[in-house]
């Protein structure tokens, strides 16, 4: 009995152990996953910063190059008084090529914000369809900017009537 009970002692003994072991071993490659994991967020937080780091980088390009847009901006849909008058002389030679007189073209100018003046340029028409649509689309070819602010037009028969409301921007 002496040697059974010896052998369930050396049995137990080597239970123990590879339990002992088996365990270790599971603590070992919780560890190893802790420390993976850890690897594996500090690149996803790398990889995250680098993102942002990227888009910053661009943000920072685009504010860099906005004044020079802004000095575009300016240049191509602001207009100088003169500019000014060379669009009303503008406006009276496009309003006669397509057949129509406006004696009633009345400009007002709004408060000076910033070294920059709203001006609203407001007028009606009358005549046939073809001869506005021109006209619209005359208007829309001209070198600066002038945008039509509102259109509204109505029908009787043929004629069409229309009511114009144009700005632009001056640069004092």
């Amino acid at each position: 009995m002496k040697n059974y009970k010896i052998a369930a002692t050396a049995m137990l003994a080597c239970f123990a152990l590879g339990a002992s072991g088996c365990l270790l071993s599971f603590a070992y490659m919780s560890v190893r996953e802790l420390s993976r994991q850890s690897r594996l967020d500090k690149q996803a937080a790398f990889r995250l910063q680098e993102i942002e780091s990227r888009k910053l980088s661009e943000e920072h390009r685009n504010w860099r190059e906005l004044p020079e847009e802004l000095q575009r901006f300016r240049r191509d849909y602001f207009i100088s008084m003169d500019d000014f008058a060379a669009f009303r002389r503008d406006l009276n030679s496009c309003l006669a090529a397509n057949g129509f007189t406006a004696a009633n073209i009345t400009s007002q100018f709004g408060r000076s914000l910033s070294k920059t003046r709203k001006v609203t340029i407001s007028f009606s028409l009358e005549g046939p369809y073809r001869n506005l649509k021109k006209f619209i689309y005359d208007m829309e070819q001209k070198p600066k900017m002038h945008f039509f602010e509102r259109i509204e037009l109505s029908s009787r028969g043929e004629t069409v009537s229309g009511k114009f409301k144009m700005e632009a921007t001056l640069d004092e």
